[in-house]
């Protein structure tokens, strides 16, 4: 029996209905391929370890991407063009070398390159935006904890990640779940905004609004991993009188309800302090404070905005 191609869903012999990358561009990364017969049914996870290869650098052995096995890597995945791939930004980092910070923005422009001549939509990730998305940006987070989230959100590869050294593989796999649940969210955030200009819906808009509202399986899943383990970090935190969870960024996550959006899934981690603040006047609020409590304040006006919406429609329909 012959094997089908990696873009055949095997179920049916016919592509995929929807494909997802996701990359962490570290030379110890990996990039990952997310396939499945609708967006969020996931069906095949693909988890591919970045090509390298040892340079000498300054007399010393160095480990560094090899560019030709990357193109050849993403060549053998056959992903359709247009694919969307999340790749994770490199370059400076608060306590990088400056060896350090050139080695991570030449390792992210080398698969930004690779995958856009691949014909793929290449999407920027800042890692401060889906770590704190996702939970991950606390003062004592792990890289274990990374593996085991990425195993509760993707079951299929828990034994590719049992190992310590496997993190830059549960780094790809969370990237492209942030990725795809971030598009989601800003897919609707705009039908949000394109509801706040229309005044006057027929039932079947209303019907079609609420089905772009419901989440897809990968969304879902997120979101009960996110919450459930920050909730039990929490818990535990509070049992060893520990007070640094008492932070913006937990409060923001108790004051959004269970069926507002994910805190930190929006765009604003990509604004300048300037941008935010602009977007911030525009909306009459606050404009003074940190970056992460001007995040705080825009994804909350966008939870009540979008409460007051279904509020809206409900008392439309009655």
């Amino acid at each position: 029996r012959c094997e089908l191609a990696p873009d055949l869903d095997p179920a049916t012999g016919a592509p995929w209905g929807w494909t997802l990358v996701g990359c962490d561009s570290d030379a110890g990364g990996a990039l990952v391929v997310v396939r499945g017969p609708a967006p969020g049914v996931v069906r095949r996870v693909s988890v591919l370890d970045c090509p390298t290869v040892k340079v000498e650098v300054n007399g010393k052995q160095r480990t560094r991407l090899c560019v030709e096995a990357m193109a050849s890597l993403v060549a053998s995945t056959r992903l359709p063009r247009g694919t969307v791939a999340h790749v994770e930004e490199g370059g400076v980092e608060y306590g990088f070398s400056a060896q350090t910070a050139f080695v991570q923005g030449y390792n992210f422009g080398l698969w930004k390159g690779v995958l856009a001549s691949a014909g793929l939509d290449v999407r920027v990730v800042k890692p401060q935006a889906w770590k704190h998305a996702l939970g991950l940006a606390h003062k004592k987070s792990t890289k274990d904890e990374s593996r085991a989230l990425a195993s509760a959100v993707f079951p299929s590869t828990r034994e590719q990640l049992r190992r310590k050294k496997d993190h830059g593989r549960a780094e790809a796999l969370l990237i492209a779940a942030y990725g795809h649940v971030a598009a989601s969210a800003r897919g609707e955030r705009d039908a949000n905004e394109e509801a706040e200009t229309e005044r006057a819906f027929d039932d079947e808009t209303k019907s079609d609004d609420a089905e772009r509202r419901a989440e897809d399986p990968l969304c879902a899943l997120v979101r009960e991993v996110v919450v459930r383990t920050v909730a039990e970090r929490a818990a535990l935190s509070a049992e060893d009188g520990d007070e640094t969870h008492s932070s913006s960024e937990d409060t923001l996550r108790r004051a959004l309800g269970p069926d507002d959006p994910l805190p930190y899934f929006g765009p604003y981690f990509g604004m300048s302090g300037k941008q935010l603040a602009a977007e911030l006047k525009a909306r009459s609020l606050k404009v003074s404070g940190k970056k992460m409590e001007l995040v705080a304040r825009l994804e909350m006006d966008d939870a009540e905005r979008r409460r007051g919406r279904i509020a809206r429609e409900q008392t439309h329909k009655t």
